[in-house]
């Protein structure tokens, strides 16, 4: 089973660039995580093979 995994950037108040990584956890869809937020970010996944999580970017 994968996990989603999100990346948002944005600034604060001070112009300094935040980056916000956000794991979600297992069975919820790239379309179910649109609709939450909408801001632009990209999506990657993580792929559980036996105990070892493996990242992999789209």
């Amino acid at each position: 089973m994968t996990r989603r995994v999100v990346e948002t950037k944005a600034a604060t108040l001070d112009n300094e660039q935040l980056t916000i990584i956000t794991v979600f956890e297992k069975g919820v869809n790239k379309e179910q995580i649109k609709k939450m937020s909408g801001f632009s970010k990209t999506h990657d996944v993580l792929i559980q093979r036996g105990n070892v999580w493996e990242y992999k970017a789209k």
